[in-house]
């Protein structure tokens, strides 16, 4: 799987963590949680505004009713948060766990 282009569009190297899951599985459905795979990654972002509202986060994903999962480019295993879509800016966002790793630990659960 090649991430180069998703990179360059954001500047930035996708955490590891991360990157290790979508090598692994590449994105789909987990309970009510839809993480975006590689090809709807950077559309999704664009349509959320994401690099403009939130510069250094990357949308992942979204629970089906209107809010947008975020992540952190500055962690090589970031925490997780969940923002509003009509808000998209980290202020806002609510933290639901402490790193990628824990939260693919519990199935994805919010």
């Amino acid at each position: 799987m090649n991430f180069t282009h998703i990179e360059e569009y954001f500047l930035n190297k996708l955490p590891k963590a991360y990157r290790e899951f979508m090598l692994e599985v590449g994105g789909g459905h987990f309970g009510d949680v839809f993480l975006y795979g590689v090809e709807d990654l950077i559309e999704r972002n664009e349509c959320y505004e994401t690099k403009e509202y939130a510069p250094g986060w990357i949308a992942i994903g979204d629970d089906g009713g209107g809010r947008a999962i975020i992540i952190s480019f500055s962690d090589d295993d970031p925490q997780v948060f969940i923002v509003d879509h009509g808000v998209m800016e980290p202020d806002e966002a609510e933290q639901v766990f402490d790193c990628f790793t824990s939260w693919k630990a519990s199935y994805f659960s919010l």
